[in-house]
């Protein structure tokens, strides 16, 4: 009688794992980078393309660590400091922007 009264009466589901997604392959396996000056038109704009993605993830990521940098009370000396920029140039850049990372129109 008391065997079934430490056991919840609620059944748990069990949840069958997801596929992880693949990971889309580098188009062109790692090794040393050809110089610049013996890529092709097509890999200059490949390389062009990567550049700039890789620009676009580093200023987003840059973004949430400044604003959570902010947050944790580290003052704007210090951060504009490790981003190599003066005190105003670091708040002009990043203070601005909202919790949710996009930027104000009122420049406050």
């Amino acid at each position: 009688m008391l065997d079934h009264m430490g056991r919840s009466s609620r059944r748990v589901k069990l949840r069958r794992a997801q596929p992880r997604p693949q990971r889309r392959e580098p188009e062109e396996p790692p090794g040393p980078a050809k110089p610049v000056s013996q890529l092709s038109p097509a890999e200059v704009m490949e390389r062009i393309e990567r550049a700039r993605l890789a620009r676009q993830a580093a200023e987003s990521e840059l973004g949430v660590l400044v604003d959570h940098a902010v947050r944790l009370g580290i003052g704007w000396p210090e951060i504009a400091a490790q981003l190599g920029v003066t005190r105003q140039a670091a708040r002009q850049a990043y203070q601005r922007r909202h919790r949710d990372g996009s930027k104000s129109r009122s420049g406050a």
